[in-house]
């Protein structure tokens, strides 16, 4: 599945909007700070979606779909608000964090 989103994983007018002229150890501030946040909101919601707990489903969901607007995480942003009812949903929305993640650091170096 994520093989098929390719570029689509991050927006590069907001990566570049974002990182656009901002030094080295800022940039890598707030990879850092987007990745715990990322890693963070996705493991609740996961554990939301177990736990049947709709009320965490929905604040971890929105917090989730934050951090992937503010950082332009385009395809974790379109997987956390889709359905997430099945393992397999669920494994491929840790797998879409991480693929999107790794695609911000590499957009963000190719600024600088």
């Amino acid at each position: 599945m994520l093989s098929e989103a390719g570029a689509d994983l991050v927006d590069p007018q907001a990566v570049d909007g974002l990182f656009g002229g901002m030094d080295p150890d800022t940039c890598e501030l707030l990879l850092d700070a987007a990745a715990a946040d990322a890693t963070e909101w996705t493991e609740r919601l996961v554990q939301a979606w177990q736990d049947g707990d709709a009320t965490e489903q929905s604040r971890a969901r929105h917090s989730l779909k934050g951090i992937c607007g503010n950082f332009g995480m385009t395809l974790l942003f379109e997987r956390c608000a889709g359905d997430l009812a099945t393992a397999a949903a669920l494994a491929d929305l840790r797998d879409c964090r991480e693929a999107s993640l790794a695609a911000l650091r590499a957009a963000v170096a190719r600024l600088q």
